[in-house]
């Protein structure tokens, strides 16, 4: 399975998935606002390493047991890292 960037169009699926499987819920206009200011949404502390932080990570009960998350997660730390010259990626783990 392939990973590609999001675009405008995968918004709605985005907040569908979001009410379908997490407990806290962000509106559109959440969504838009992120996808609208990426990649140039970027906040660092001069004196400290760029790093990022994912707020939330879901994937849709068929497709899981198959490595979505796992390859998310990894292509968001590579894709900071080229941009930004990040070093960590940080996602606070929740139970499943």
């Amino acid at each position: 399975m392939d990973i590609r960037q999001a675009t405008i169009d995968d918004l709605l699926g985005m907040q569908n998935a979001n009410l379908l499987n997490l407990p806290e819920n962000y509106t559109f206009k959440y969504y838009l606002y992120h996808a609208l200011t990426w990649p140039e949404l970027s906040e660092e502390e001069p004196s400290d390493e760029p790093s990022g932080h994912v707020t939330s990570i879901s994937v849709l009960r068929p497709y899981r047991r198959l490595g979505l998350a796992n390859k998310l997660m990894k292509q968001s730390h590579a894709d900071g890292e080229d941009a930004y010259g990040m070093r960590y990626l940080f996602k606070k783990p929740t139970a499943s």
